[in-house]
């Protein structure tokens, strides 16, 4: 270390890339303990950290200028509510991720005073996202330098929490007034469907690339460890059983052609070998499912059409020509042909509340197995018991579904992306316990924890783990740098862009947002 006056000057910290870490987590989830333990784990690895509170950005603005700080409830719905009304004004999803890497560069700028110059070793923690936009833009803006981790706990964990943050905000000692205030606050966040720039957790949380559980705080930190070691190229993680099963369900989604979406399924033992998997795809006559090449290939893209939007379409056409033959609808709507309002109903944007009703959600006339099924029906075929095994799923199964893994005997249900339209726990709330805290004699549906199947391959290839002597290789954390395919510098261009775009549109919006010149831009600093 060297000195100066007899001072002695700062040790500079090792060269390395920054990166960009988003949290995305339901409201509820302690935000707070998040964040510390990043930055605490961050600094061993030598990294200093930003932090990037996308909803503060807002106050920037004098429109939103006097939203409130406390009670806890207030301040979360107002900063809700000005969250819609900014991507409304600005006719973007992923307005409130533009704000975020317009601070971003001005945190740079005033570290260095050089808009080309990247903070050696800086880690920027963005929190919290909300739409699948925001994501998106991140990943497009800072490609593999971006790392999306979603936190959660239990739903009941979740609403005892915000409850007592809100009657410790209003210094009440009585939380459980506050629980419907906490549900109602929990359940916009998921997604306020009526809105076309809503709050969109739902949609959001599925896309992480490292899932850890928050109820528990030990667990938490070993968790982000282990995540962060991966990043940082530590040699010696393997995939855990988990991750090996969620793995295997993501590549066999994969293999779906069908129009819709595409799910997958894996079935193991206990010990974490693989017993069968199984994807949503048309059966085929001799039993399993199409595959690219069959004579004849009757895939639903080979027909043409969905059988189940068709058979939903005849059903909502039925109903209304009844309602008009019965006088059930005004004189301007039954002057209309059928199959029009049909169509119009089915509309999202001309029709937002019509396209979201019950009967859009009728799944029974899907010409494809669906994966759980599929992958049960592979075992049978093999004559392979799956009793007592676990199932990994894409996505959360449906109340076709469901029944029948009770029914099998699996005893675990590990799930990533959630699905609005199944209703598997209401109807079996007596064999499925879903994200449930206590243990009972039902099949447990669980969120999965760990290394997501987009980062698998990214981050446990293998590394260097010996020298050439033989011996193993020590890992330095002080001076590891994380695995990145792009260039560090890559993005600096691609900032710019996306806050050039987004100024134009703020001041298409600033009869609204009430702005001076000086506060029409964006980033005043850059």
């Amino acid at each position: 270390m060297g000195t100066s006056g007899g001072t002695p000057l700062p040790t500079p910290l090792p060269v390395g890339p920054e990166i960009f870490i988003g949290l995305v987590a339901p409201v509820g989830t302690d935000h707070d303990q998040l964040t510390s333990t990043l930055q605490e784990i961050l600094k061993s690895f030598n990294y200093k950290t930003r932090i990037i509170r996308v909803a503060s950005l807002l106050h920037g603005y004098p429109r939103y200028k006097k939203l409130p700080s406390t009670p806890v409830d207030e301040y979360i719905e107002t900063h809700q509510a000005a969250g819609d009304d900014f991507r409304d004004l600005t006719q973007r999803a992923d307005a409130l991720a533009v704000l975020a890497i317009g601070q971003i560069e001005s945190e740079r700028v005033k570290e260095h005073n050089d808009k080309e110059k990247i903070i050696d070793r800086c880690a920027y923690i963005i929190r919290s996202l909300k739409t699948p936009q925001e994501v998106r833009l991140l990943r497009d803006t800072y490609g593999d330098a971006f790392v999306l981790i979603g936190s959660s706990a239990s739903h009941d964990a979740r609403k005892k929490y915000l409850s007592g943050k809100i009657a410790a905000s209003r210094h009440d000692f009585g939380h459980d007034k506050y629980i419907d205030v906490a549900e109602r606050i929990i359940k916009k966040d998921q997604e306020e469907t009526e809105k076309k720039y809503g709050q969109n957790l739902r949609n959001t949380f599925h896309l992480a690339d490292i899932f850890v559980d928050a109820k528990d705080a030990q667990a938490l930190r070993q968790s982000l460890t282990r995540a962060l070691e991966l990043l940082f190229a530590y040699p010696f993680h393997t995939p855990t059983r988990d991750e090996f099963g969620t793995f295997h369900a993501k590549a066999a989604a994969l293999r779906s052609a069908e129009l819709g979406r595409q799910v997958g399924a894996a079935i193991t033992t206990p010990n974490g070998d693989i017993i069968a998997i199984g994807t949503n795809e048309v059966p085929r006559f001799g039993g399993g499912l199409y595959w690219p090449g069959d004579t004849p290939d009757r895939r639903e893209y080979q027909v043409g059409e969905d059988a189940n939007d068709r058979h939903k379409r005849a059903l909502l056409e039925d109903l209304l020509n009844r309602l008009i033959q019965e006088g059930w609808l005004n004189e301007a709507k039954s002057q209309q042909n059928v199959a029009s309002l049909a169509a119009q109903a089915l509309d999202r944007e001309k029709s937002p509340k019509l396209s979201s009703a019950q009967l859009t959600n009728l799944i029974e006339f899907m010409r494809a197995v669906h994966a759980e099924m599929a992958a049960l029906v592979d075992a049978a075929r093999r004559g392979v018991s799956v009793n007592g095994a676990t199932m990994y799923v894409t996505t959360f199964p449906c109340h076709l579904c469901s029944p029948h893994i009770v029914a099998s005997g699996i005893r675990r249900v590990v799930y990533i992306e959630p699905y609005a339209k199944s209703l598997a726990s209401q109807l079996h709330p007596d064999s499925i316990s879903v994200d449930s805290d206590t243990l009972s004699e039902q099949v447990r549906f669980e969120s999965f924890v760990g290394i997501a199947p987009r980062r698998y391959m990214d981050l446990f290839t293998m590394v260097k783990r010996k020298n050439s002597d033989g011996k193993v290789i020590k890992f330095d954390p002080a001076n590891a740098l994380p695995r990145l395919k792009s260039s560090p510098r890559a993005y600096l261009q691609t900032e710019r862009l996306v806050i050039g775009e987004m100024q134009g549109k703020i001041q298409e919006s600033n009869v609204n947002l009430r702005l001076t010149k000086e506060e029409l831009c964006l980033n005043p600093n850059v």
